[in-house]
C-alpha cells in the first residue's frame, strides 16, 4: 500500500514538473526557469505529504504553486479535511502562503 502511494505521488510530481516546464515555455516569462522548477518541487512535496496523510485523498485535491504560494482546489467530504489539507501544505518547506479553495461535498464523506 505504501509503495502504491509512493508511485502515485511520484507520478503526480512528475506531471507537475513537466506541466510547469511546458507552461513556462508557452507564456511570457513571469518567473525564471529556476522559480518554475522551485514551484514544481514545492507542488510535488505537498502532493507527497497529502499521500502520506491517511486522512486526506491526494486524488481529490489539486495543488498549484506560484512564487511559493500554494493554491489548493478540489472537493473533499468534510471541513476537517479542508483544514487538514491547508495545515499539511503549510508545513511543507518552501511554502510561503496557502490559498485554500477546496470545496466541501458531504456526499463524498458518505461514500467513504
Amino acid at each position: 500500500m505504501q509503495l502504491r502511494k509512493l508511485i502515485v505521488a511520484t507520478a503526480m510530481g512528475a506531471g507537475a514538473v513537466f506541466g510547469t516546464a511546458a507552461h513556462a515555455q508557452g507564456d511570457a516569462p513571469k518567473q525564471s526557469m529556476g522559480e518554475y522548477a522551485s514551484d514544481a518541487v514545492i507542488t510535488t512535496k505537498v502532493k507527497a505529504a497529502f499521500v502520506a496523510d491517511k486522512t486526506l485523498s491526494a486524488l481529490d485535491i489539486a495543488v498549484e504553486t506560484t512564487n511559493g504560494t500554494v493554491t489548493l482546489t478540489g472537493t473533499v467530504g468534510t471541513e476537517a479535511e479542508t483544514e487538514q489539507a491547508a495545515r499539511v501544505a503549510r508545513d511543507v518547506e518552501g511554502v510561503k502562503q496557502v490559498q485554500n479553495d477546496i470545496k466541501v461535498d458531504p456526499a463524498k464523506a458518505e461514500a467513504k
